[in-house]
């Protein structure tokens, strides 16, 4: 058998967030990223339309670790300031100045509105009054932490913890589920939104470029890994080629949780059950919608709109960015990016994309009703993930158990630390720190 083989100090899996943060915070290190697909940045993937961009996977910037990367990788952030709140509920879009103006146009009785007023109340202050992720919140349910509540309020809450993790409040650990049930009215939220110019996916674009291109192998299938006590052998096929081989001080893998189950033997039965825990994967739909209208539409001030019985639970306008920043000229076109999760997603699964958007602008037509000609027009984008893992009850007493390393192979992912990006570059960042502890 032809086999090359290299040496590294680190060999990272997986070029998503997670592993091309870690990878950045070791380019002064001798790296090896292997990256299965042909492109890099995981469950990012954005694009262009005219003179705006779109995202298909994760949407906005809002954590200070995030941020920091973006601005140290010289990378435009830009505000979601001034845009009006907004959300579909009981066959309605109701759109308010701010979240408490919002609430009162909600087309809701006033006893609901009160009750659900209440119960964010009091969850806000349970919020305040946490720090971190609490372990008494995880060992419940998010359902048991909101207590009795009103259809109405369940209702809300439920898209918004679907949306966030993929999990209804009776199965989403009560810890990771508080932030998002309190995201819509926790505060003018679109104030602390942003948007990487171009782009999501620019923060992993730019990463490869600032490390070694030649150190960065696409289209990498993993055929084994060999965990030793002074080092990590991976053995891979590029493009269907030869197998080659990387020995390495120290690996990383930046991998979802099922191929590091496929990938790393060995693993400790106590890793593996907890590992379990996080599957399967839930999934997404996310449908561009790339408009090329002139004048303004109904959705120009809004920035993200949760909904509420309809086939996606949220309709993100990734042009408010870019008009935003443009300053009182409009130009031409639009881009929307509409987020079916969960049992949304499995209702659409059967589905081809053609009928995927004709489900979904149905459902658009009914939250701006007279914009048919635009949406019949506009040309769409579909993308299917398997992206959110699963933070059930009780996640905190698994996490030592995820994160510990295994021999010399250290782990990162969203799946480590928290959902979402916040979730990706933190453990990256952190991955990294114990490798390089390890390394000197």
């Amino acid at each position: 058998m032809n086999r090359r083989a290299s040496k590294a100090d680190v060999l990272i899996l997986g070029a998503g967030l997670a592993g091309l943060t870690a990878a950045y915070h070791l380019r002064d290190r001798d790296i090896v990223v292997l990256e299965s697909s042909d492109r890099v940045g995981g469950r990012t993937l954005s694009g262009e339309h005219g003179a705006y961009w779109y995202n298909l996977g994760a949407q906005f910037v809002w954590d200070p670790r995030t941020i920091g990367l973006c601005r140290t990788l010289g990378l435009d952030l830009v505000g979601g300031e001034d845009a009006e709140s907004a959300v579909f509920v009981n066959g309605r879009l109701a759109v308010g100045r701010d979240p408490y103006r919002l609430l009162m146009k909600m087309p809701i009785s006033w006893r609901d509105k009160a009750g659900f007023a209440l119960t964010i109340a009091r969850l806000r202050r349970l919020a305040a009054a946490t720090h971190g992720l609490d372990p008494q919140l995880d060992a419940k349910s998010l359902a048991d932490v909101i207590g009795p509540a009103s259809p109405v309020t369940k209702a809300i809450l439920e898209m918004a913890t679907t949306s966030g993790t993929g999990l209804s409040t009776d199965e989403v650990s009560g810890a990771v589920g508080l932030g998002y049930a309190i995201h819509l009215f926790g505060g003018n939220v679109n104030d602390t939104l942003k948007s990487v110019r171009g782009g999501t996916q620019q923060i992993a674009k730019t990463i490869s470029r600032a490390i070694d291109p030649e150190r960065l192998l696409l289209d990498c299938k993993v055929e084994s890994v060999e965990s030793a006590p002074d080092h990590v052998a991976v053995r891979y096929r590029r493009d269907g080629g030869a197998v080659e081989e990387v020995e390495a001080t120290a690996c990383i893998a930046a991998l979802p949780v099922d191929s590091v189950i496929a990938t790393i033997p060995g693993l400790p039965a106590s890793k593996r059950a907890a590992l379990d825990e996080m599957l399967p994967y839930t999934r997404i739909v996310s449908v561009a919608w790339l408009t090329d209208e002139q004048e303004s539409m109904p959705w120009e001030r809004l920035l993200a709109v949760p909904a509420i019985g309809l086939s996606f639970e949220l309709l993100s306008n990734n042009a408010f960015f870019g008009r935003r920043s443009d300053g009182v000229r409009r130009r031409q076109g639009g881009s929307l990016v509409t987020l079916s999760t969960g049992p949304r997603a499995e209702a659409l699964e059967a589905l081809d994309d053609a009928a995927v958007t004709d489900k979904i602008r149905s459902d658009l037509l009914k939250m701006f009703p007279g914009t048919r000609d635009i949406l019949e027009k506009a040309t769409t984008r579909v993308q299917r993930w398997h992206g959110l893992p699963r933070f059930r009850k009780g996640w905190l007493e698994r996490q030592t158990t995820i994160r510990e390393p295994f021999g010399r192979i250290h782990f990162c992912g969203d799946y480590t630390a928290q959902p979402g990006m916040p979730g990706a570059v933190g453990s990256g960042y952190h991955a990294a720190a114990a490798v390089r502890s390890l390394l000197d």
